[in-house]
Order: structure tokens, then sequence, then C-alpha cells
């Protein structure tokens, strides 16, 4: 783990490997641990890097309300003080929507991009939406982050013999401080990049598991709306697909990167 001062405060991050500079971002209540299968995978012929989100694992903490075009600075930020721009930025769920966030502020800084399990918006224009953000909110405040962490393991791996993963990101989920998540979780209801990003020209790669949270009609939607993406489904996966299933998207992930680095043939 190495750590690097920005201008919102400390981060912590991983570097691994030579090569076209790709960025993954995690997602909300997770780290950069979670893309540890990746990691390993492009190391072999990519400078990977994967960064501690604001509020999340080893990074800086959030005493205060934070938006999305906050959280999204912070990794142009990172971006420019390594100087890897423009590079491949990878995001999942929250992740996701922080990539979509810096594509609608500063695409020059992103040569192409992935995101998995997410959408450009997350608009509160239901009473069932409503009711969802309010369920996860009263869910931490009544039983803690343990509590919802057991929750979440057991939606995002139902499967019997995907208990090791229950219990790996149960830890990880219940490591989280508090605050910071409650401060990260109140930026995304009512956020949206539209119609910014729908302007963008740079390549994007939507990757959707069968059993995700969200239907795949709504990403088939919103991708049909974007000038320069197109959609792959992996099947078999729910939500956590970098886990779920990790030889599926890394294959995708090597031809997206074949297809748009700077330094490989396509």
């Amino acid at each position: 783990m190495d750590y690097i001062n920005l201008p919102s405060g400390r981060f912590a991050y991983i570097s691994e490997g030579q090569g076209e500079a790709v960025l993954l971002v995690h997602g909300l209540g997770s780290s950069l641990l979670d893309w540890q299968p990746q990691i390993e995978h492009l190391a072999r012929y990519c400078q990977v890097f994967a960064l501690d989100v604001r509020g999340h694992g080893q990074s800086e903490p959030l005493r205060a309300p934070v938006s999305m075009a906050e959280l999204a600075a912070d990794i142009a930020d990172f971006i420019r003080a390594k100087q890897i721009q423009p590079c491949i930025l990878v995001g999942i769920s929250m992740g996701g929507m922080l990539t979509f966030q810096l594509l609608a502020d500063q695409p020059q800084l992103v040569r192409a991009a992935v995101v998995i399990n997410s959408a450009p918006s997350f608009i509160v224009d239901s009473w069932r939406i409503r009711l969802q953000v309010w369920l996860r909110l009263g869910l931490v405040r009544l039983f803690g982050l343990p509590g919802l962490a057991r929750m979440l393991a057991g939606k995002l791996f139902p499967k019997p013999e995907q208990q090791a993963l229950r219990e790996l990101v149960t830890q990880r989920i219940a490591g989280n401080e508090q605050t910071s998540y409650m401060h990260a979780m109140r930026a995304i209801p009512g956020w949206s990049s539209l119609p910014a990003v729908q302007a963008v020209e740079t390549p994007l790669l939507v990757v959707a598991g069968d059993r995700d949270y969200t239907p795949l009609a709504y990403k088939q939607a919103y991708v049909a709306q974007l000038r320069n993406a197109r959609l792959e489904v992996i099947a078999d996966s729910g939500h956590a697909t970098p886990l779920d299933q990790p030889e599926a998207l890394n294959r995708l992930l090597d031809g997206f990167i074949a297809e748009h680095s700077a330094t490989l043939p396509a």
C-alpha cells in the first residue's frame, strides 16, 4: 500500500506492473482490495492503479457532506499527480458513477472507460426509490455497518459455495467508518451526470451482471443515449462482478484495453 497527499487529504493506493495506465475505482463501502483479481491479472501487461475513494479504506475520512463532483475531482487530482493522463478508467457501482462524473467534468483525463453495474444518474423520482434510500440509511442507524454488511453480503453472494466471499465482503464493509459511509452514501441520491456525459465521445464499455440490482433494460436504455458506448452482459453474476466472475470480467477488460491502449497492439 502506498499513500499520496492530494488537495483533499491523504489517499491510499496500489500500483503494480508496467505499461498502459489503468485506474480502478471501487464502489460504496468497499475498498481497492476488492480489485485484487483484476490487479493480479492486468499487472502482467499494464501499470495498474487502484485507489481508495475518500471516506473508504485507508484514505482520508469524510467528516462533512460531500458531492459526487468533489469525489470525482479527487480521482482527477490523483490522475494528474501520478501523470497518467489520459488513462483507462474502470469503476464499479459508485466507482462507475464517479467515472461518469469525471467523463462529464474532465474527459481529457480519460482515454477510455469501463463502468460495471452502474449508471450515469441516480434520480429519486418515485416512492420505491425513495424507500430504498431510506431503508439503507435506516439499516445503518439500527444495526450499524456490521449488521448492514451481513445483509449485503448475503444478497451479493447468495449461493452456498460463495460462503468465503460472503465472509470476506462482510468483513470489508463492516470495517468502514460509519460517519464516512453515511456521507458518501448521501452524495448519491439525486445525482446525475446527464446530459453532460451524453456529449462525450470517450469510448465506454458498460458491463452488467445478469443478476445485478438494476434491470438490464435500464442499462440498455442509458447506453442507447451515449455516443460511444456498448454493453456487455456477464452471465451468472450479481452486483459484485469483479469478485463473483473475475475471469469473465478480466477477458472483457483484456479486449477493451487492447482496443484502446496507446502502447499495446489492437
